[in-house]
Order: structure tokens, then C-alpha cells, then sequence
């Protein structure tokens, strides 16, 4: 199919007519093959090619829909949420849609869950935070089934050192040296980062970003920069210091988007807190 046409901005509000329908979607997807999420004119994104099934499935030429999270060329969701609105025929039901869907979807996105949403339903802005988890395998080759989806770094990485590191960004700051906002006109680059922490398990590394929300490759930033103290080129002032930069050419290059997962939006405001990491299920094992 040719990549699907948005003239209104994502942001816009969803049309709010009488007898209209607010449907919630939950979805994961490999980000392989796509160019992020977000519609784009002239390339293949998730946004776009559920856009299209949805528009033909439901007959709705003019069907929008919104995301909780725009994530970038190449990586992946395990947790991503759309909603959009329209009026269903009498006998529609969340399950047939949600079975009809993945049928017409391709191989690499998968609708997990379809219900229906009170009108005034928003999943960018009425979401109180994401989880992100990036994955790493510190210089040894894995099974080639995950190697897809994991950043092989060249050599062994110092994971204590990562870690302190880790616990020095953790907060709220400005994070404008582990972001990229080209032409983006932002109020403030501060954000809460309630958790980064760094895993090892199955012979690899993970880092879990956890927070209120997140600059432009924010994530892909952190995790490059904490990779790049595990390689011991930066020191723990180091870390400080790019940190009150508020400069992103003081920090290391973002990590690439191969490793990245959107792994759990969440909708209550301490939901965050309970939150168990997830190490995406085909990351098991390195094989050195």
C-alpha cells in the first residue's frame, strides 16, 4: 500500500460529533521496516498502515487516529496505544475488530487489546507516564533471532560504573543534552525521570527509562551515554557536568534505534511505582 496522507496535525482533536464513538486500541509492533510511528507523506510508519486498514475496514475515508507516543525510525513497541472515533454499526463488537484487524494487518504489528473509551479520551495527553526498556549486548554475539533487536555493543561494559551514572540522571533536569529537537519549538526541556536503572539478565544489559514523559530521542541519548561511561570514557563528574550542560553536543551519540521498545504506558498517576521491568520475552540469552 502507498504510505496514507494526514492533512490535520496529530495533535488535532478528534472529531466530537454526536452519535461518534471514542475506540481505544492497544498495539506492539517490530519497528524495523517502519519510519517511526507518525504518518508520513512519503514513507511506510505503524501510524500509517493502521490508518489505512482502519479507513477501508470501516469505510471511513476520512478516519483519523491518535497515538500515546511517537516513537522513532526503527524502534519498537510492546505497549503502544491509538484511539479514534467514528460511529460503529449496531453489531460491532471490540473483538471482532480487534480479530479483523490483525487479519488485514501486516506480520510485524499486532493489536493485543480494542475497547471502547469515554468520548473525551486522549492517549498522548491522558497517560501519566512510559516505561522504555533499551537492549544491550556487551560485546558478544547473541542469537541471531534477537540480534534485530539489540544494540551489540564491540566490547564488555563496566555495569556498576553504568549504573552510577544512571542514578545521577535519574530525576528532574533539564535534559537538553540527551535530546535532538530539530525544529521543535519546546516550553521546557526539563522532565521527570522517575527510574533509570541499569539490568543485567540472560547475559544481557538493559536499561529501563521510566517517566513522566520524554524529549526526542531522550531515551536513545541516556542510553548512549551510559554506554559510553560503561566503556569507561566518561567519569561520574563527567556525567554531571554534560548534564548542567544543557548542551547536547557535551554528551555521546544516542544509542541506535534497533535496541529501543516502548515497553508500558501507564494510566494511574503512581502506577509507575510497581512497576516491574519488562526484558522484552526474545532477548533471553547471549550466546558468547
Amino acid at each position: 500500500m502507498e504510505p496514507v496522507d494526514v492533512q490535520e496535525p496529530e495533535d488535532a482533536p478528534l472529531p466530537l460529533e454526536e452519535g461518534l464513538q471514542t475506540w481505544h486500541l492497544k498495539l506492539a509492533y517490530d519497528g524495523t521496516a517502519y519510519s517511526g510511528w507518525q504518518v508520513q507523506k512519503e514513507h511506510k510508519t505503524v501510524q500509517g498502515e493502521l490508518l489505512q486498514r482502519l479507513r477501508l475496514l470501516l469505510q471511513q475515508p476520512e478516519l483519523r487516529i491518535q497515538g500515546c507516543s511517537r516513537t522513532d525510525s526503527g524502534v519498537h513497541a510492546l505497549d503502544q496505544h491509538a484511539a479514534f472515533r467514528f460511529k460503529p454499526p449496531a453489531d460491532m463488537t471490540p473483538e471482532w475488530l480487534m480479530n479483523k484487524l490483525n487479519r488485514w494487518l501486516p506480520e510485524d504489528i499486532l493489536i493485543q487489546e480494542v475497547s471502547i473509551a469515554p468520548d473525551d479520551f486522549n492517549p498522548r495527553f491522558d497517560n501519566q507516564g512510559k516505561a522504555y526498556t533499551y537492549c544491550i549486548s556487551p560485546g558478544c554475539k547473541i542469537n541471531p533471532l534477537a540480534s534485530r533487536f539489540v544494540w551489540k555493543t564491540p566490547r564488555p561494559l563496566d555495569v556498576a560504573a553504568m549504573r552510577e551514572a544512571a542514578s545521577i540522571l535519574a530525576g528532574e533536569h533539564d535534559f537538553a543534552s540527551f535530546a535532538a529537537n530539530p525544529g521543535r519549538e519546546l516550553d521546557s526541556t526539563v522532565r521527570k525521570l522517575y527510574r533509570l536503572e541499569v539490568i543485567e539478565a540472560h547475559g544481557l544489559v538493559f536499561i529501563n527509562a521510566v517517566g513522566e514523559s520524554f524529549l526526542y530521542k531522550m531515551v536513545r541519548g541516556l542510553a548512549g551515554y551510559l554506554v559510553h561511561v560503561g566503556y569507561g570514557y566518561a567519569t561520574l563528574d563527567d556525567a554531571r557536568r554534560v548534564l548542567e550542560a544543557k548542551d547536547r553536543t557535551q554528551a555521546a551519540d544516542s544509542a541506535p534505534a534497533k535496541g529501543l521498545f516502548l515497553a508500558k504506558v501507564f494510566w494511574q498517576p503512581d502506577e509507575w511505582q510497581t512497576y516491574t521491568p519488562i526484558l522484552p520475552p526474545f532477548a533471553l540469552q547471549a550466546m558468547h
